[in-house]
């Protein structure tokens, strides 16, 4: 005799299928490998061309430059995977190192104090695009572009177009500090990526990213709670990028409107390169850390080779369009593979 399970008996909603979740892991490291072998003929060509790259001064300078663009890269990854995009990554670096920085000089605010409210800025700001977009459904593309604005704009108002300086060595420290010869930044990009890693591919909350972006409707009828998962996933995103703007700050010991004005697009890049898909439901933390050091080491290559920065702007650009290319051409041969 068969017994009728009441309602509301599952506490949390069943994982995605073992086959679904077994071709993501497999696609995702087959994008870190393809996204590996270019980083090393790129580290080749490099120092071949420029025998001052691959010194290890220069490699912990590539590091240090990838680790706060591996930050925001992290929630952009969490975000793509969950079918959505964060455009304001950028302009919410600049206020969340500004607010700091006129926290700590002006109102003359403890630092940790002036730190977490600086993180919390770019929770809000994440927590904005969240509303808009999965409370009342406005394409997180427009809304996150909007708060691009906003953002860059508050962080302008509250610096008065300048830069404020003097935040202090204990601040300080956390940009500009090491240990054992390894950059503190490093060291947090690589805790924050770990973490990531581990949410992402070890959780339920994990699978219910890939399940939301892979097949939203799918993914509710299994008992995910698509607008939760992605608002979420948005705060954080919004989150990481305070913390990234927060670390630039102390590495300038100063903070800036036009703080992570060029890190934007460096960070889709970035993404898209280490194989996570703009469509949504594929990617990985490992991937997007692999493409940030390709990213960070075509953009050290090139100042070592004296080519003007206008040139990194056409470089990156170009990866986008090839790495967008190739999800697509990727895409079109898994349907031909399994129609």
């Amino acid at each position: 005799m068969k017994t009728q399970q009441a309602p509301g008996a599952h506490t949390r909603a069943p994982a995605p299928p073992a086959g679904r979740a077994g071709r993501i892991l497999r696609g995702a490291r087959s994008s870190v490998g393809g996204t590996a072998a270019a980083l090393i003929i790129i580290w080749i060509g490099l120092t071949a061309a420029a025998p001052s790259f691959a010194t290890v001064s220069n490699l912990l300078n590539i590091f240090l430059a990838a680790s706060t663009l591996a930050i925001i890269a992290g929630g952009l990854t969490l975000a793509l995977i969950a079918g959505e995009i964060d455009l304001s990554l950028g302009s919410v670096e600049a206020l969340a190192g500004s607010l700091a920085a006129v926290l700590i000089v002006t109102a003359g605010l403890p630092w940790p104090l002036a730190l977490v409210l600086g993180v919390l800025a770019g929770a809000a700001v994440g927590g904005v695009n969240a509303f808009f977009t999965s409370k009342l459904g406005v394409p997180s593309f427009v809304t996150s572009l909007a708060m691009l604005s906003v953002a860059g704009g508050a962080a302008y108002l509250l610096t008065q177009g300048t830069s404020v300086f003097g935040l202090g060595p204990q601040f300080g420290a956390i940009g500009q500090g090491s240990l054992f010869g390894v950059p503190a930044p490093v060291l947090i990009a690589v805790v924050i990526l770990a973490v990531l890693a581990f949410v992402l591919h070890r959780t339920s909350f994990g699978l219910n990213i890939y399940a939301v972006g892979g097949n939203p409707e799918a993914a509710r009828l299994s008992g995910v709670n698509v607008r939760r998962t992605k608002a979420v996933v948005l705060v954080l995103s919004g989150s990481l990028a305070g913390v990234a703007g927060i670390i630039l700050a102390s590495r300038l010991d100063a903070g800036s409107g036009t703080v992570g004005a060029a890190d934007l697009m460096a960070a889709i890049a970035a993404v898209v390169i280490g194989g996570t898909s703009l469509n949504g439901g594929v990617g990985s933390i490992a991937g997007t850390v692999v493409g940030t050091v390709l990213i960070a080491s075509i953009q050290n290559g090139l100042v070592l080779l004296n080519v003007t920065a206008f040139w990194q702007q056409v470089a990156i650009g170009s990866l986008i369009l090839i790495a967008a290319l190739l999800d697509r051409l990727s895409k079109i041969s898994t349907r031909g593979v399994t129609a």
